[in-house]
């Protein structure tokens, strides 16, 4: 279809995209890059995210969440806003479709952590926004514990498909996390992991430092900087 084409004919194609949607990088990426070809629609294909995340099965919805992932990331390479700024009051909704207040939403916790701490990282969203988007998390992480009953569980058949699919997703993860916004400051990738770096402990770092030394470099006197260290 034509950067013209008609935007009910885009509709129709792309809500066809996310019902056949699976967990493959090819698959989301097909999805990601009709929505930013036809990204003067953007609203229009927004609205069938929503709906068809409303229809969707529990495992079809985290897929969801990872079109939209995609579709921030091209928008940021694009310097366009339009998906991220629709997302954003909606934001906690999508979270709550994507881990559902029962045994088989629990499921889709962990993941969706993952795409949440990338939006942090990534800038998309403010902060108080992330909070809220949080909170759903953490209420279903404490309700965990619940024991599914016979009707809630998931099939053996299950069990290998979504194993293989969060195989599938956490190789697009491990792609984004090394792709930076382009207007960041700098020194913002060295900021970030000195912040989530914890503070040195004299009492045992040290010496665990001295122990890397002496396997690096073992002809040097660390052993004698190590007694030193240990009778002070």
């Amino acid at each position: 279809m034509s950067e013209e084409s008609d935007p009910f004919e885009c509709r129709l194609m792309f809500l066809s995209l996310l019902q056949k949607l699976n967990a493959s990088q090819q698959s989301i990426h097909k999805v990601a890059s009709y929505a930013m070809r036809h990204k003067r629609l953007s609203e229009d294909l927004y609205s069938c995210i929503i709906e068809q995340l409303d229809k969707a099965s529990i495992n079809a919805r985290l897929n969801m969440i990872y079109v939209l992932d995609a579709i921030f990331s091209a928008s940021q390479k694009a310097r366009f806003t339009s998906y991220i700024e629709l997302t954003t009051r909606d934001l906690v909704r999508i979270v709550n479709a994507v881990v559902a207040d029962d045994p088989k939403g629990v499921v889709n916790v962990p993941n969706t952590r993952k795409i949440i701490n990338n939006w942090k990282r990534k800038g998309y969203f403010k902060t108080e926004d992330i909070e809220q988007a949080e909170k759903p998390l953490a209420d279903r992480e404490s309700s965990s514990t619940t024991v599914p009953t016979s009707g809630d569980s998931f099939s053996k058949q299950d069990i290998l498909r979504r194993m293989e699919e969060d195989r599938e997703r956490h190789k697009r993860l491990r792609e984004e996390i090394w792709i930076r916004p382009p207007e960041e400051p700098k020194y913002a990738e060295f900021e970030e992991f000195w912040n989530s770096t914890e503070a040195l402990d004299p009492e045992t770092d040290y010496e665990t430092m001295m122990v890397h030394n002496m396997l690096r470099l073992p002809q040097y006197a660390w052993n004698m900087m190590l007694s030193q260290r240990t009778l002070s």
